[in-house]
């Protein structure tokens, strides 16, 4: 099993991700405890008023457990048990909580059903509202799943067994992504810049000859090679920050970079580089406190316009996947019916023949066709052939009626599907207009303003080299 629990904000959002019936097969609540309304909506809404008495700003704690689908299904009473077990190891026992649970066709065409549970954090405490801490989740989360896992019979992923260790390069190649993206994005810049950065400096590196000249390149570029207090050689940028040379080179170990720059004492230190920077800031000061003063300015608005970016293009894929989808039910659907319809006429139509042959096998000829006429048998007989046939029509007519009305059901299910996926396309616009809005026409206005800066001044060098 996974479980997966962040502490996070925004009713609407959460709601809108839970009550999510279109990239489900079937989303049925089981518990609302704590809430006055009855839906998902108004119940965490609630739960957020609640908490605008309080400094949390992350009021919500919404966990997902996700069962191996290769092993077996869950029960209900072991669902119930793994969600009690869980809120009590965080210790959100009797807090407002909400139980879904989300039924998904996978590829292989197995429904998987997985849950989500979210829990208010505000509680009343010496008459004062104060949200529960969430520290050490994560492993209070992992020591839940070895302990479910022992209890219910099942085996762990590969992530939570004993004995299976995680590749060490691997492991090394994470721990640097992660890095440069904290650093970059706990600096209030886009994260897109790191990879651009390494890109540079990786092209700059390819296409150099030398160390005198892969050095001019750098400062040209905005970067200089410094040597390092614990390490060779450091790259040190123009906002004085210092960043590990082998991490910013693809390809390239620390080995290859000291065969190529030689010996590092001939380089400066990193206090002579920050001191560099210094200087140019004081022949320039103008410049220099425009673009810190607008980075640091621009950091809110910048995490925001990617925020919507990704949810934009989110949006954009699985509005495209879902009316794909619907138009391939669609043209199935009608595809069925018509075979079905096909398929009932042939039926009819193979027994009224059955009907008419064996009448004419059983149809009298010569004397006897004219003794059964005469004592009034040959009327009798039509007479019961035209009940037989009113009662075959009424019958083939209540099988088509009771096709037609199987198949306007089936239609109008699709119909409603198409309805809430429509409704869903609505939610999602609304929610991206609202973050569109947050951002205003201000934040627009300087990031414009900030584009046209540093392409006239900041990265002509680079422009330049490149």
């Amino acid at each position: 099993m996974i479980l997966k629990g962040s502490t996070r904000a925004g009713a609407n959002d959460l709601a809108l991700h839970l009550s999510n019936a279109v990239d489900n097969e079937r989303v049925s609540i089981k518990e609302l405890r704590g809430m006055v309304a009855d839906n998902l909506y108004d119940g965490f809404r609630e739960w957020e008023l609640i908490s605008d008495q309080t400094n949390a700003k992350e009021p919500f704690y919404s966990l997902s457990i996700n069962p191996d689908p290769n092993q077996r299904d869950w029960n209900a009473e072991e669902w119930m048990r793994a969600i009690e077990h869980i809120e009590e190891k965080l210790g959100l026992t009797g807090q407002p909580r909400a139980i879904i649970f989300h039924e998904k066709e996978g590829e292989d065409g197995r429904v998987r059903k997985h849950a989500h549970v979210v829990w208010s954090r505000i509680k009343l405490e010496n008459g004062k509202l104060k949200a529960i801490s969430m520290s050490h989740d994560y492993y209070k989360l992992k020591a839940c799943a070895k302990d479910l896992a022992k209890e219910f019979g099942l085996d762990l992923p590969n992530g939570l067994s004993a004995g299976i260790k995680t590749d060490s390069s691997t492991r090394k190649e994470k721990k640097c992504d992660h890095y440069d993206h904290a650093k970059s994005h706990g600096m209030g810049r886009d994260p897109d810049s790191v990879q651009e950065r390494k890109a540079l400096i990786t092209k700059i590196w390819n296409e150099s000859q030398g160390a005198d000249q892969f050095c001019n390149h750098m400062r040209a570029a905005g970067y200089i090679v410094a040597r390092g207090n614990r390490r060779s050689f450091v790259i040190v940028d123009r906002e004085k920050r210092i960043h590990g040379f082998a991490r910013q080179i693809a390809g390239v170990n620390t080995k290859a970079i000291k065969e190529r720059l030689g010996n590092a004492h001939a380089y400066p230190d990193i206090e002579q580089a920050v001191d560099e920077y210094r200087i140019r800031e004081q022949s320039a000061p103008g410049l220099a406190n425009e673009t810190s003063t607008m980075r640091v300015d621009l950091s809110k608005e910048q995490r925001l316009m990617q925020k919507l970016r990704r949810m934009a293009i989110r949006a954009d894929k699985m509005g495209l996947m879902r009316r794909a989808k619907l138009v391939k039910l669609r043209r199935q659907l009608e595809l069925r019916q018509s075979e079905e319809r096909e398929t009932l006429l042939r039926r009819q139509r193979a027994k009224e023949a059955q009907v008419l042959v064996r009448r004419q096998k059983e149809k009298p000829e010569g004397l006897s066709k004219n003794l059964r006429v005469i004592f009034g048998i040959e009327m009798f007989r039509k007479w019961k052939h035209i009940l037989q046939d009113n009662k075959r029509k009424k019958a083939f007519l209540q099988e088509k009626m009771d096709l037609q009305k199987n198949q306007k059901t089936e239609i109008e299910r699709l119909q409603r599907k198409s309805k809430i996926i429509r409704k869903q396309q609505i939610r999602e616009s609304q929610t991206i207009n609202r973050y569109s809005r947050r951002l205003g026409l201000g934040a627009l206005q300087k990031r414009l303003h900030l584009k046209e800066h540093f392409k006239t001044h900041s990265t002509s060098a680079v422009l330049s080299y490149s």
